[in-house]
Formats: structure tokens, C-alpha cells, sequence
């Protein structure tokens, strides 16, 4: 079969008529975007699927793939955007195989112990035990997250994390001292609580912006704050322990600061949605630096950007996404390995991370001159980037994100929207969770 690259594909079919719309939806529904024109028969197609999100994925097709297809004119990289992260999505084409089988995809961690089971990953331990170079370059706390059972089975393509945004200026007006952007010398639980009380108490604007339930946003930023706690909640063996200790502490200091008062509740199900930071109506809130295009156009007030509170330990949860390689032959493996070596290279992390606004996942990317005067212009992303190294990794197992919606329902929404009983809702989650269990 002759491949086509996509310029001669929309001229050809322009030519019978269709409109460039129609042709692109053509081209799309045989088998995506290539994004070199191969070599005829005797190029190695490898298909990616992805969730770049619009303008990301443009600079990524048009600046950062030519340097990797025009080295690899052996190669032809058919890329899927999938529109949504949906995991059941992917595994879908995954069942479905034939030429649109998936050789990379582009999802969260979360996926790893269903793929795992399934045999279909590629030796990525193996890889990166070759090059161990590579290997040493990547931030430890990401090698960290991609490993299960021992081995690492996926390699961090961006990474990003939550952290506390704070109105600096609503910060000095009530006197409240500007935490270190340093985890290791930043704010505690009681500094944080005591800002709270005191920026509420002078009436302009509530402390903290807590989390409204709903999509799994408080699963996940919980385990931030369990981590700062030196707790976590599912055992390396599977096992929910969502009412030990350190959970107990952690969802009775939560309730805390919304029974003192200094905290407001966004739309349901929105956790991630700062409006309510933006326009002034809380002075802290805690998201990512996916965010980025927007801080950097925001003229408000002053802010900046700062880790979680510490109890025992820093600590922030691990987003991203990781570059999965399916094991499909011998070829295509080479040729994903091919990809993912650029994709962890300075050059690639560095421009692709300053305009996505994510993290790079390298020690040198992150050290880089370019990457540094980044920084030196926007200094509050210091907030998340110093944060990397103290990431926590949520479970990877395949039952894991099901017990963190138990989590979410019997714990979270009872304890922090209604006020409910901090032991008996972590009982009641930690049963349900120990259900889940296969």
C-alpha cells in the first residue's frame, strides 16, 4: 500500500471535489494525520493517540515533529487526537487492532497495572536500563510513578502538579507573611489555617477555595494533602486503608478550615475551576500550571505560586501524562523507542513544556538556560516546579480508580460538603474501597 502524506491526500482529494473540511474528516476516518510522508511500502507507520489540546498539539505538529520525521524518513507517525482522556476510549481502539491500532498513547499513569495485565506494553524497563543516562535524567519521583511491580512500564512525556496560588496582595492587606516557594521551608498546616482565618476575618474575601466533589479533582488533591501528612491511602498490595491515622488527621484538618469559616465552595463538580481566585473572591486556591497561558495574561492583583501546607513531610500529587508503548512487533517498538528518546531530549521537553505550560520531566531540560529564563520571567512557577521532586504517586492498580471514587463519594462529600462524622465516613469508604478488590 502506497502512503500518502496529508498535503498530497487534501490536494488529491480537493481535486475530486471535497471541501478541505471534508477532506481532512475524510483523511481522519482512514487512519488519522501523518505527519511525514513516509517512504512507500517501506515505511514503519507507528500511530499515536493523543489529548494535546488544540494549540499545544499545532506547535507540537508544526515545530517539534519535522526535526523527528525529517531524521526518520523511515518512520511515518500517524498521530489520533482522541478529543477526551477517556481510558475506556482507548482501550477501545486497543480491542479494535487493525491499522489504527494504537503503538503509543499519550494517558495518565492510572493506566498502567490494566495494561500490565492485559501483556501489551512494550520492555520500557529494559530501554531504559540500557541508557542509563536516560534513564538518570528523568526526575526520580516520575520514574517513581510509572513504576509497578517492580518495573518501570512508561515514560513521562510532561509532567505538572497542583500547588497553592496565593493573592499576595490580599496577603499583605490582612498581614499575612508570604509563604517560601522552598518545600522544604514553606508554610504549615497551622500558618496555612491561621492565613485563612485572618484574610476572611477582614471581610473583603473568603482564605481558601476548597474543592466542591465531584470527577475525581478531590481524590487527587487529597492525596497531596495526606502526603504532606506522611499518609497515603492504598497499599502497595491493594489493600484501602483510607481510615488509618494519618487519613483520620488529614480529613479532620480539612473539615477544620471549613468549620472556621475561611473557606468557599466553587460549582459542583468543578474543582478545578479557579474562577472564583481570578475574580477575588478567595485569596488561595490550589491548581496546576496548566493554567499557565492565562496567569500569564492576568493583571488583577499580585500573586504568586507556592507548595502545600507541611504537617510531617512536603508533598504534592503527580499529574501529567505518560507515553505508553504497545509491544506490536519488533519494528514498531524500535521505531516508538525511536520517538520517545526525542520526546525526553532537551530540546523537545524545553520548547514543549514552556508552551503547554507544564513542567519538563528532566533534570538538564529543567536546568537548561532557556528553561531558567523562563523562569526568571515568570517566577511563580517555581511553585510547582520545586514541587516535582516531592511528588506523590497515586495506585496504579486497574481496581485503584474506582476505589478512589469510593473515597470521593463516602468520604470526601460527607466529611468536607456536609459535615459529617470524620471516622465513620472514612469507615464507611474504606469498606466500600475493600470491596473493589479482585
Amino acid at each position: 500500500m502506497m502512503i500518502i502524506n496529508r498535503r498530497e491526500f487534501l490536494k488529491r482529494a480537493t481535486a475530486l471535489g471535497l471541501s478541505a473540511s471534508s477532506a481532512a474528516a475524510l483523511l481522519e476516518a482512514c487512519g488519522g494525520t501523518s505527519s511525514s510522508p513516509g517512504n512507500g511500502s517501506t515505511a514503519t507507520r507507528i500511530n499515536l493517540y493523543e489529548t494535546i489540546p488544540s494549540s499545544t498539539e499545532a506547535y507540537w505538529r508544526t515545530t517539534l515533529l519535522p526535526p523527528f520525521t525529517d531524521k526518520h524518513s523511515e518512520l511515518d507517525l500517524v498521530y489520533y487526537n482522541l478529543g477526551i482522556e477517556s481510558s475506556t476510549l482507548l482501550r477501545t481502539k486497543i480491542k479494535a487492532g487493525g491499522s489504527a491500532e494504537p503503538d503509543m498513547a499519550w494517558i495518565a499513569s492510572g493506566e498502567t497495572g490494566t495494561f500490565v495485565a492485559a501483556g501489551i506494553l512494550a520492555d520500557v524497563d529494559g530501554w531504559l536500563n540500557s541508557k542509563p543516562a536516560i534513564k538518570g535524567n528523568i526526575i526520580p519521583a516520575l520514574n517513581t510513578l510509572a513504576t509497578y511491580q517492580g518495573k518501570i512500564w512508561s515514560l513521562p512525556w510532561m509532567t505538572n502538579n497542583t500547588a497553592m496560588w496565593i493573592n499576595t496582595d490580599a496577603f499583605a492587606q490582612a498581614g499575612v507573611p508570604i509563604p517560601s516557594q522552598d518545600p522544604t521551608k514553606t508554610w504549615t498546616w497551622d500558618q496555612f489555617a491561621e492565613a485563612c482565618k485572618k484574610i476572611s476575618s477582614a471581610g473583603k474575601m473568603k482564605g481558601f477555595l476548597m474543592n466542591n466533589g465531584g470527577n475525581g479533582w478531590d481524590a487527587w488533591v487529597y492525596t497531596a494533602w495526606l502526603g504532606t501528612n506522611g499518609g497515603s491511602q492504598i497499599s502497595a498490595s491493594g489493600d484501602p486503608h483510607f481510615n488509618d491515622q494519618a487519613n483520620i488527621e488529614t480529613m479532620t484538618y480539612l473539615q477544620s478550615l471549613v468549620k472556621g469559616g475561611g473557606t468557599l465552595y466553587g460549582d459542583a463538580g468543578k474543582g478545578y475551576d479557579a474562577t472564583l481566585w481570578y475574580s477575588g473572591k478567595a485569596a488561595i486556591t490550589n491548581n496546576g500550571p496548566w493554567n499557565f497561558p492565562d496567569l500569564q495574561a492576568f493583571k488583577k492583583f499580585k500573586f504568586t505560586v507556592v507548595p502545600y501546607p507541611v504537617n510531617k513531610q512536603p508533598a504534592t500529587n503527580i499529574g501529567g501524562d505518560q507515553l505508553f508503548l504497545f509491544n506490536n512487533s519488533a519494528a514498531k517498538v524500535a521505531a516508538s523507542f525511536a520517538y520517545a528518546e526525542y520526546m525526553l531530549s532537551d530540546d523537545f521537553q524545553v520548547k514543549f513544556n514552556i508552551q503547554s505550560g507544564n513542567l519538563p520531566v528532566t533534570k538538564t531540560a529543567t536546568a537548561s538556560a532557556d528553561y531558567q529564563a523562563h523562569i526568571a520571567q515568570y517566577p511563580y512557577l517555581n511553585g510547582w516546579i520545586n514541587s516535582v521532586p516531592y511528588g506523590v504517586a497515586r495506585s496504579s492498580l486497574p481496581y485503584a480508580a474506582d476505589m478512589y471514587n469510593a473515597f470521593g463519594k463516602y468520604a470526601w462529600d460527607p466529611v468536607i460538603l456536609n459535615g459529617a462524622d470524620v471516622k465513620q465516613s472514612l469507615d464507611a469508604a474504606n469498606s466500600q474501597a475493600a470491596q473493589l478488590k479482585s
